[in-house]
């Protein structure tokens, strides 16, 4: 159905319902979006496809109206699941929130009986839902997939749209290049539909005229994903390559591979710049450089902090660095900033006696990720000192 993330997801659902998959999860947040794809593969494939919520009950979804009854039809979790096992033709049943009702033992034991029974038709139950949040019975009965965030073709597609409704209002609303266009739909990446509308609608307000320069209200929507994450801190790009004396061949390089993060570069088959390494004592400008890159590549600046991703719960540091690196990689493109990385990993090629191993395996998870990462997340790490520096950490492909 199409190439990157979005195709591949598409195939694997399309993939799923056609082998006979009785149950999927699907994590996502953007339950509108996540409709609209629904209906293209139903209607591809002959189906209908029906919308349950615990609100308005089973109803069937027709791509732009979604019909709600004046009454909700099987509103009760149990309800819904005994007539999706009746239902006698070949559909889609997307519930939404379902997972909310899944600490009812009978709901999980109604939900793996007519799984088991939609094994042999052409029904696919589909769950919606904001975050992963399954009970052991069912590991085995579902199939979990994660719908990824818009791609670029998908933003550039809502701006033109945006654009063209205000140009039918006024026609010197829109003041926008190509190479300003780009740098919105770079801008908005890692939010979701529904969040660069409104930032695109923000900046398109605030000024009367949508122009290349607010691209920086556009990523101010960023702040807000990044906060809430708890793990990274944003930090506003408020340096330039001119505040920073000497370093004329780090500015260069600058210079040249920051033109890796538009469009013509990705699409000759250039790969995004990954990351740099800045040795130095405490108080010769590495945070200052790490910054004035931020603001030269008009990216998003990353902050992580490793003291917050230690924590005493076991296995809770492993997760805190795999969401941190998760959030970093829904913004991207942008700078991820590590701060004495040294020290944040002390003791990660040890023997990991004091911490039982905490400390080694969270040194594990950023290696493997700066490794083999694809996300265009561009990592500036600094250190005091070289010789506390693990081996492993200055292998090739690491920045």
């Amino acid at each position: 159905m199409g190439d990157g993330p979005l195709g591949q997801f598409l195939d694997q659902i399309d993939l799923m319902i056609r082998s006979r998959y009785p149950a999927i999860y699907v994590v996502t947040w953007e339950e509108q979006r996540l409709e609209s794809l629904l209906y293209d593969v139903a209607r591809k494939q002959g189906k209908k496809l029906l919308v349950w919520t615990a609100s308005s009950g089973l109803r069937e979804y027709d791509g732009c109206t979604q019909g709600l009854p004046e009454a909700p039809r099987h509103a009760a979790p149990l309800e819904v699941l005994a007539h999706v096992e009746r239902w006698s033709g070949s559909a889609l049943f997307m519930l939404k929130d379902f997972h909310t009702c899944l600490d009812d033992p009978a709901v999980v034991r109604a939900l793996k009986d007519v799984a088991r029974e939609l094994k042999n038709s052409h029904k696919t139950l589909i769950l919606a839902a904001p975050c992963m949040k399954l009970p052991v019975e069912l590991d085995k009965e579902l199939a979990i997939v994660d719908l990824p965030l818009p791609s670029p073709a998908e933003l550039r597609e809502l701006l033109r749209s945006l654009c063209m409704e205000l140009e039918r209002r006024d026609s010197d609303a829109v003041q926008l290049e190509a190479d300003d266009v780009e740098a919105l739909v770079r801008a908005a990446q890692g939010l979701t539909l529904s969040e660069a509308e409104n930032a695109f609608a923000k900046a398109a307000v605030t000024s009367g005229v949508l122009r290349g320069e607010d691209v920086g209200l556009v990523m101010n929507e960023k702040q807000q994903v990044i906060r809430k994450s708890g793990m990274l801190e944003f930090y506003p790009p408020d340096a330039t390559l001119a505040d920073v004396g000497g370093l004329a061949s780090l500015k260069e390089w600058l210079r040249r591979r920051g033109k890796a993060w538009q469009r013509d570069a990705r699409e000759y088959g250039l790969p995004a710049p990954r990351g740099t390494l800045l040795l130095g004592v405490p108080g010769c400008g590495k945070s200052l450089i790490a910054r004035a890159i931020a603001q030269a590549w008009t990216l998003p600046l990353l902050h992580l902090d490793l003291a917050r991703i230690f924590s005493g719960l076991l296995g809770s540091s492993e997760e805190n660095m795999r969401r941190a690196l998760g959030v970093a990689e829904s913004v991207a493109p942008a700078v991820l900033w590590i701060d004495e990385i040294e020290k944040g990993l002390a003791g990660g090629t040890g023997s990991g006696q004091s911490d039982a191993g905490t400390a080694v395996r969270v040194f594990g998870t950023l290696l493997t990720w700066m490794q083999e990462r694809s996300s265009p997340v561009f990592v500036v790490a600094t250190a005091n000192k070289l010789e506390a520096l693990p081996p492993e950490l200055l292998r090739r492909g690491r920045f």
